[in-house]
């Protein structure tokens, strides 16, 4: 069976398919976040599928906290071990990434960082949804015969509303259980 060819977009089809305006995408590929995955002859860029990835990435790392300079990084270290058609590059090695050790342990520590703030609002919400479950939806949910949202996950710790101590009215507070 013969390789199937890539599809190529314009940076409009990559606006309109992932939801950002064009505006905001050609001002990523300005800054080098986005690289095209094909050039005509008469200059014309085209991206790959995996651009409509790495805008996602993009907003999503901005919603995180993360400076444009350490998304231009990310999107460095992506390109050097990732294939325009967004395949792993087997084959890739340290000289291909034009990072210093610094940098690279910087990008470790703000995503480790990132993680346990995410980690922490997780199991804060979890709290709280069970909370708001116990005392404020239909009894068929809180009884467990009906699914209601955020189910399907993995459960949180702590009883109390906002703080792990069980406290859920401040200092001395009862607990609401």
């Amino acid at each position: 069976m013969a390789p199937t060819l890539p599809s190529f977009y314009t940076l409009s089809d990559i606006a309109r398919l992932s939801g950002v305006s064009r505006r905001i995408v050609q001002h990523y590929a300005n800054l080098g976040l986005l690289e095209p995955g094909a050039l005509t002859h008469g200059g014309r860029k085209f991206y790959t599928e995996f651009a409509l990835y790495l805008v996602q990435d993009i907003q999503d790392l901005n919603q995180l906290g993360f400076s444009l300079e350490e998304i231009r990084k990310i999107m460095i270290l992506k390109r050097a071990v990732f294939y325009p058609d967004g395949t792993y590059r087997q084959d890739w090695r340290r000289e291909d990434i034009p990072l210093s050790d610094g940098e690279l342990l910087a990008m470790w520590a703000k995503t480790g960082e990132v993680l346990a703030s995410i980690e922490r609002q997780e199991r804060m919400i979890r709290r709280f949804h069970r909370f708001l479950t116990k005392h404020f939806v239909p009894k068929e949910v809180s009884d467990g015969l009906r699914s209601g949202p955020g189910d399907g996950g993995v459960a949180g710790t702590g009883e109390g509303l906002f703080g792990g101590s069980g406290h859920s009215e401040g200092e001395g507070g009862g607990n609401p259980d």
